[in-house]
């Protein structure tokens, strides 16, 4: 069913319904935290959720999701996909993958997956911890290079209690300079639950 979402565009994978939206919002307001920006309109890409220093960003990023009816691929180990974790994983946007072949071969079935795929976006936390770290982890990118699609930036403003859906940044095709300059524009631009995590 066709809605209108001020934060989606007609490209943007859907999921649930006005129930599910309306759960979402719910619990979005219960928390106090607000969904702001809108999707970029593209079919494919990828979305970093940054600066991640709380819990609470995983949270309220899932919430504001679910109130806007927005569909993000996440990436589970295959081993949770048991009954009856696995169809409800699935459920939620949920994408097993086998880690312990290596990095290439999760590169080459993300790709995969998204070449076969008509609407997708797949979600990646860039630091892979709450902790201060130095540089991104650039598993992000190499998806990103490999299926030919643009990385989004969806923003924790601590501060003020945000989900911001930022913007697409360009990318070079150069691993260690696009890491940098993403890491370095989230760090001017934005400020975590907890800046003492972020730089």
């Amino acid at each position: 069913m066709k809605y209108d979402n001020p934060h989606m565009s007609s490209h943007s994978p859907r999921m649930g319904n006005a129930l599910t939206r309306g759960l979402g919002s719910f619990f979005l307001k219960l928390t106090g935290w607000e969904l702001k920006g809108s999707m970029p309109d593209v079919d494919k890409f990828v979305i970093i959720g940054v600066p991640h220093t709380s819990n609470w960003d995983a949270i309220s990023a899932s919430l504001a999701m679910l109130a806007s009816g927005f569909k993000y691929t996440f990436l589970i180990k295959k081993e949770w996909f048991f009954w009856p974790m696995g169809p409800l994983f699935r459920a939620l946007g949920g994408y097993p993958v086998d880690r312990g072949r290596g990095g290439k071969a999760v590169v080459a079935q993300l790709t995969k997956y998204i070449e076969e795929t008509d609407k997708v976006c797949i979600g990646f936390p860039p630091e892979g911890t709450r902790s201060l770290v130095k540089r991104y982890k650039t598993g992000f990118l190499r998806v990103a290079y490999a299926a030919d699609v643009p990385v989004f930036i969806c923003a924790f403003d601590g501060p003020n209690k945000h989900v911001v859906l930022d913007r697409l940044f360009p990318l070079t095709g150069d691993l260690d300079v696009d890491a940098k300059a993403i890491k370095d524009y989230v760090d001017a631009t934005w400020t975590g639950v907890h800046p003492e995590r972020q730089k």
